[in-house]
């Protein structure tokens, strides 16, 4: 009798699975753009009260976006499921928002 392999379990679960990744993608960027308008919302704020264009140091660019990256991950495995049979349309507008609202929960602890 042979051992369980895991290759041959990934392969036959990439082999069998349906799902699109066109639209996995599609609501992937869809999270994440949601989460960077977010940030860059608030500065556009900031620049209409009378402040500068400040973004930030580069680290400080670099480090909301991996938080971003993070972010867009974690929702994502969630997000998925609800959302994979609407039209692409509504899917990808719906992850924006929904990306754009999850940054207003977590941007206040990335400050």
């Amino acid at each position: 009798m042979q051992s369980f392999s895991f290759n041959d379990a990934i392969r036959f679960r990439l082999a069998t699975q349906q799902e699109d990744t066109g639209a996995k993608t599609q609501v992937f960027l869809g999270v994440f753009v949601g989460v960077l308008l977010r940030w860059l919302y608030g500065i556009v704020v900031d620049v209409v009260m009378g402040g500068p264009w400040n973004f930030g140091s580069l680290s400080v660019v670099i480090a909301r976006i991996v938080i971003a990256l993070i972010v867009t991950l974690f929702v994502f495995s969630g997000y998925w499921g609800k959302v994979k049979e609407q039209p692409a349309g509504m899917r990808f507008l719906n992850s924006l928002v929904y990306g754009f609202s999850i940054d207003a929960l977590v941007g206040p602890w990335t400050y």
